[in-house]
């Protein structure tokens, strides 16, 4: 997601692990709240997700430590041997994007998914699925599908789509950026959703591709990052704070962009798909148009 407010976790006092009724496992520490499901052939792992969770309270460790290398932009951090795989995830995943202006923040959901979704798979399941706040990890073996809900706003309670991922599709990440989320935008898309290898990618592109859904019109609010949140690592950096009424040129201006965007992001092998929506109004790249069914 876009780089957002990421506290340094010394002195929390909250750490939660938590079983629910579906037999997922939540963990709560610090910023992160994570849901783990872990199956074999249909039967829920529950031991193994609590393995999981108590991972990624390691994970997000590795993350505090290394704050100040990630609150960098991007093209500008050289990564030496020992870096946790978390850091190395985000920087590398920011990096392929080649936007001068992005941090390895931009990452940093999608990337503690996939470390913790591949810590899971190495000990078995057939199925994981590690969802970090809508950043979501998927890893599935032969003959397993998993049903992705898309939402059309990023704060929505339910999702208007589904798209299910089958194993042959290679299919390891989906995150959702947008307007109204916990994240930063320089964008106005209401939700942008990017299907990818990895998380770390798939979380990195939906920042880009909401930074480019910007149109000029005198509805649209915007203000330096620090005046919102002053440790934010983007600092100096206007960033959309409200949107008012569009006429219909300038949302379909908007997502014209979005879609280009997500257009050469695939060219170059980044992402395999992108839905972008705006005010009721979608858009999706071709990978979706066979898989895409409203709830």
């Amino acid at each position: 997601m876009s780089s957002r407010p990421f506290p340094l976790i010394a002195g929390v006092d909250r750490c939660m692990i938590k079983i629910l009724f579906d037999q997922a496992v939540l963990v709560e520490y610090g910023p992160m709240r994570m849901i783990i499901h872990a199956f074999e052939h249909g039967k829920p792992l529950v031991d193994l997700a609590q393995e999981g969770a108590h991972n990624a309270i390691q994970v997000l460790e590795d993350i505090a430590r290394f704050l100040p290398v990630i609150r960098q932009k991007a093209h500008q951090i050289k990564l030496g041997g020992s870096v946790p795989d978390v850091v190395r995830r985000m920087v590398e995943a920011t990096q392929k994007m080649g936007e001068p202006d992005l941090t390895p923040l931009a990452a940093v959901a999608g990337a503690a998914s996939d470390v913790v979704a591949e810590f899971i798979v190495r000990r078995g399941g057939t199925k994981i699925i590690v969802d970090n706040g809508g950043d979501i990890a998927i890893r599935l073996k032969e003959g397993e599908v998993a049903n992705v809900g898309v939402k059309t706003e990023v704060d929505a309670k339910n999702p208007s789509y589904v798209v299910p991922i089958e194993a042959a599709s290679r299919i390891g990440g989906i995150a959702t950026s947008g307007l109204g989320g916990r994240s930063f935008t320089k964008g106005i898309a209401s939700a942008v959703t990017v299907f990818s290898e990895s998380a770390s990618l798939a979380d990195a592109a939906a920042t880009v591709i909401g930074n480019s859904t910007n149109v000029d019109d005198p509805a649209i609010v915007r203000m330096q990052a620090e005046k919102i949140y002053p440790d934010t690592d983007l600092a100096g950096e206007w960033i959309t704070f409200r949107v008012g009424e569009l006429s219909r040129e300038k949302i379909e201006e908007a997502l014209c962009h979005g879609l280009s965007k997500a257009e050469l992001l695939w060219k170059n092998g980044l992402i395999d798909g992108a839905l972008i929506a705006l005010r009721g109004s979608i858009v999706f790249t071709d990978f979706l148009k066979p898989r895409l069914s409203a709830l």
